[in-house]
């Protein structure tokens, strides 16, 4: 695989960290080790990216400041969510619209059926579908970054079993959008877990030289894997997006490898454990029931107390198994320091 050589007149400081760097030319984090050495980090070719932004700095006051959906537990909303979810998905299959225009629609019907529910408002079944809709035109239009742009309200009026018409979209349109308070520059869970990737969170070397295109691309589409095993569920509305993001690398790491240099994958993003504790023991077991057959898009709240119970003797074992890398983890911090 080509790799950036990352030349020094392209490396800039990281302004908030004493010893991370990136590299303009393709977007990595770098990080400095002894003798004044860079620790490379590395990622697939066909996602370098040439930047002269601060990647932390960007994290901080765009990623990180996100404000999530915060869905209280005793909302309606989760128990309508899985039928939201699937209308998108309809109306994303009619339009093919991409990923990411997909995913910031998702986050705007979060925003929109949170107000809604919380205000104890009804809704007819042909108003949510329109607010559904809107939420993925309006996505669109941010996207393309052109709101003269006029989606074919036709493809929708044919596929919908109500009697509804291009004045009934755009005036709906218009209630989406004061309800957003015509903020549309949300960052998605997909748009956060993308700059992690886009940083780089391996270093070249953990990786074996011999299957280094192999390793990387595996762990990347491992932690896709993960993002879509989970992007459908009560997790999402109930943690902040950067900190599920995080929890996914997390995994991807111990998974492949070495957990001394998650350490600094860690410091750098200025997370630390007790910030995503619960998030990641509740996708954790996530995960678990999922492997047992659950399907994630047709439950409410997958997490029932027959679960927690059947799970407590693995929690501890995951628990007793995370300290003990936090312990080694600290070893190789201070060996770092003498040496």
């Amino acid at each position: 695989m080509e790799k950036c050589s990352h030349p020094l007149k392209k490396i800039s400081k990281i302004i908030s960290s004493e010893d991370g760097f990136f590299c303009q030319n393709c977007g990595l984090i770098l990080y400095q080790g002894k003798n004044n050495k860079y620790i490379n980090t590395i990622k697939p070719n066909e996602i370098q990216s040439k930047t002269e932004i601060d990647p932390i700095d960007l994290f901080e006051n765009a990623y990180k400041n996100t404000p999530f959906i915060s869905i209280k537990k005793d909302s309606i909303y989760p128990t309508k969510r899985t039928r939201a979810i699937k209308l998108l998905e309809k109306f994303n299959n009619i339009y093919h619209f991409s990923d990411e225009i997909f995913f910031l629609a998702l986050t705007y019907m979060d925003y929109i059926f949170k107000y809604i529910y919380e205000k104890n408002k009804t809704i007819k079944k042909k108003t949510e579908e329109l607010y559904i809709l809107n939420c993925l035109i309006i996505s669109e239009k941010f996207y393309d970054k052109d709101v003269t742009i006029i989606p074919e309200y036709s493809l929708y009026i044919k596929h919908s079993i109500y009697d509804v018409d291009a004045a009934d979209i755009k005036e709906n349109e218009i209630d989406c959008l004061k309800i957003l308070k015509y903020k549309l520059d949300h960052h998605s869970l997909y748009d956060i877990l993308k700059a992690f990737k886009y940083n780089g969170f391996i270093l070249e070397k953990e990786i074996d030289n011999h299957s280094i295109g192999y390793q990387i691309k595996f762990a990347y589409n491992y932690a896709e894997k993960l993002f879509r095993d989970i992007v459908f569920s009560y997790i999402t509305i109930f943690y902040p997006p950067h900190i599920i993001a995080f929890v996914i690398i997390v995994l991807t790491r111990k998974k492949f490898f070495d957990s001394k240099y998650t350490k600094r994958v860690k410091k750098i993003y200025g997370i630390r454990q007790n910030d995503y504790k619960d998030c990641y023991e509740e996708i954790k077991r996530l995960l678990n029931l999922i492997e047992k057959g659950l399907k994630v898009s047709d439950c409410n709240n997958p997490i029932r107390e027959s679960d927690i119970d059947q799970d407590s003797s693995t929690n501890k074992d995951s628990k007793d198994k995370e300290n003990e890398e936090q312990k080694k983890d600290k070893i190789t911090e201070n060996d770092e320091k003498k040496g």
